[in-house]
């Protein structure tokens, strides 16, 4: 079944997959947080995508702890959305943080829920951020973290076009271990001359499709 994820920065991403119904693409609030609390409730699953959490937070600070980022601020320095579907049910968020407008680039971090993964739904939200990235905010690069054996996160964003740049050797501390964390960045150039190319891919793989916005409910 098609589904479309409505985009604030002038898409609607289409998939078929074993989500129903139409889900909605938007900014993320402070209002949202209680309701993706539970995501970080299992540890060792947000540890595979979040080194700076030692512990699991309250409600109360894990709330504090989104404050700085969805506050409004001028220029913003991060902009943050929620795909959730008919029922209202948070599916992913991904956003773009550490905004930096005089050296023109920012961090894309994603996380989408358990239940919700393997859908190609990490895949639609980095290319919508990317192109508010690019095509609206004019950034030129965008950099991504990740830790080396969070292989689903490295073949999502190599699917992209993000390059590895480097890594810091052991700079992920989880469990007892040690992991390194790897960088991985795109330029505003690579991202604008592959980027039909990779969609094409992308759809090929996920049966991901792109179609202009249509602001009304029911239309496309």
């Amino acid at each position: 079944m098609a589904i479309k994820i409505q985009n604030s920065v002038g898409r609607i991403l289409k998939m078929a997959n074993r989500i129903s119904g139409a889900i909605t693409w938007r900014p993320l609030g402070l209002v949202d947080i209680p309701r993706i609390e539970n995501w970080f409730w299992n540890f060792a699953d947000v540890a595979l995508f979040d080194r700076t959490l030692p512990v699991p937070l309250s409600p109360d600070s894990l709330q504090n702890s989104w404050r700085k980022s969805l506050e409004h601020d001028t220029p913003p320095c991060a902009y943050w959305f929620i795909a959730e579907d008919t029922s209202g049910t948070p599916l992913g968020i991904a956003g773009l943080d550490s905004v930096n407008y005089i050296q023109g680039d920012a961090v894309l971090p994603f996380f989408v829920g358990r239940d919700h993964r393997k859908q190609g739904l990490a895949t639609a939200m980095t290319i919508s951020v990317l192109d508010l990235a690019f095509s609206q905010l004019r950034l030129h690069r965008v950099s991504t973290f990740y830790r080396d054996d969070n292989t689903a996160t490295m073949r999502a964003v190599k699917k992209i076009g993000f390059a590895e740049e480097g890594r810091f050797r052991e700079g992920w501390f989880v469990n007892g271990e040690r992991k390194d964390t790897v960088v991985a960045g795109i330029l505003s150039a690579e991202w604008l001359a592959t980027r039909h190319q990779v969609i094409e891919k992308v759809a090929d793989s996920c049966k991901l499709s792109f179609a202009p916005t249509c602001w009304k409910e029911g239309c496309g």
